[in-house]
């Protein structure tokens, strides 16, 4: 493990490194190098999961689930920063956000009239920088008519002048709302500074700009970009018939064109340099400070010793951080650490919450417990219950149908298989 953490982390510290300081908001980051490490994941069974790729490019996952009455279907899509301009950044949620307000048979009202009088409900939304989902979670006896009604939202949405507006307005007063909390505010400043002159590093205020512009015809050229069936995965969890899901797919979706190409990625990892700081103050009794290195994106073989680091460091109150900066010292209200497990250059950080007071302390507390990582190699007591904790969580979160069928479709969007 030792080995592992001098790729990280020079034997001097962290190298090139991003300090953010600041009297009210504090951002760091500095950028990865390669680690090695046991994989923490536990596989899923191949066997319980039916897979079928139909000729147009659609991938359909099925896993019955005989279990319970609770089925659950999703639809993941490539979209999202990772594949939008710096001149239309947003359009992605923003589309995923009047996707549901009307199809051409159906009106909103219908939408959620027809679905809620089976006990169902249908979601739609941006899942991170690089996938969005549209999700039916309803019983064995509504599957039917959620079915019906979720495919056609799907396939044959209006987004209508009206409902564009309407949700446009709402989304440019979010997008310039999130400034004024100190947290989010923290961390798109670390975005900023992290992915550089790059649309995933947008402030919201310039995305919120871009919103203000898009019209009903970008959103809808977008759809069929989008919702190509290549570009899509369906994943369906529950107590169904394989058969029966199979073949109201093949009628509906199975049917769509390829249509467009899948669209580009538009971003990659920043060049490597010299240290980047950021201080941006405001009236706070309180200092947010981030500090984040570049880390492997999924599928990197590299990627699992991240989830072992995040968890030694900052994962709970029994963390490294947690431990000697908050427990021991007091210089913290809160620390923690966080791991973006995603399909593009992807970050690793550490958060903490303290009094200005403490805020030299607090950082270079922080940084003695990055560097500590290159010097002195980690118990093998403290390596072996990390590793067991995260095979228990990973378990845990598959505990729900939708849990699963989340899984299984975002890993399967990201080329990481049925096999993680």
């Amino acid at each position: 493990m030792k080995s592992s953490m001098n790729k990280l982390f020079s034997k001097s510290g962290p190298r090139y490194g991003i300090l953010v300081g600041l009297v009210c908001l504090g951002l760091l980051a500095n950028f990865y190098q390669p680690v090695a490490a046991d994989s923490t994941s536990t596989p899923q069974t191949p066997s319980a999961v039916i897979k079928k790729i139909f000729p147009n490019g659609l991938t359909l996952l099925i896993k019955p689930n005989p279990a319970n009455e609770v089925v659950v279907v999703n639809a993941f899509a490539r979209m999202g920063a990772l594949y939008e301009t710096k001149e239309n950044r947003g359009i992605s949620k923003l589309m995923q956000r009047v996707l549901l307000k009307g199809t051409t048979t159906r009106n909103a009202q219908d939408i959620v009239y027809q679905t809620e009088s089976v006990g169902a409900s249908i979601d739609s939304g941006i899942d991170s920088f690089s996938s969005g989902s549209v999700s039916l979670k309803t019983t064995l006896n509504g599957l039917d008519t959620g079915l019906k009604v979720y495919l056609d939202v799907l396939l044959h949405p209006t987004f209508s002048a009206k409902e564009v507006a309407k949700e446009k307005e709402q989304m440019v007063q979010q997008l310039l709302a999130a400034k004024d909390q100190p947290t989010g505010a923290a961390f798109q400043n670390f975005l900023g500074l992290f992915y550089g002159d790059q649309q995933l590093g947008m402030p919201s205020e310039a995305i919120a700009k871009n919103v203000a512009t898009i019209t009903r015809e970008d959103i809808m050229t977008w759809y069929h970009h989008i919702y190509t069936p290549a570009n899509m995965v369906i994943s369906v969890v529950g107590k169904v018939d394989p058969q029966q899901i199979e073949t109201a797919l093949q009628q509906s979706l199975g049917k769509r064109s390829q249509g467009e190409k899948p669209l580009p990625v538009t971003s990659s990892l920043p060049s490597r340099g010299s240290d980047r700081q950021l201080i941006t103050t405001r009236d706070s009794q309180a200092i947010f400070l981030i500090l984040g290195y570049p880390a492997p994106q999924s599928g990197d073989p590299d990627y699992p010793a991240m989830g072992v680091i995040n968890y030694i460091l900052g994962s709970d109150m029994g963390s490294r951080l947690f431990v000697e900066l908050r427990d021991k010292k007091g210089l913290a209200y809160n620390v923690s650490t966080g791991y973006d497990i995603a399909n593009y250059p992807s970050y690793f950080y550490a958060f903490m919450a303290t009094a200005p007071a403490n805020y030299p302390a607090a950082k270079d507390g922080i940084l003695k417990e990055f560097a500590r990582l290159t010097t002195e190699p980690v118990p093998e007591k403290e390596l072996e219950v990390a590793k067991t904790a995260l095979k228990g969580s990973y378990l845990m979160e598959h505990e729900t149908n939708s849990a699963q069928g989340r899984f299984l479709g975002s890993y399967e969007l990201m080329g990481l298989g049925l096999s993680l």
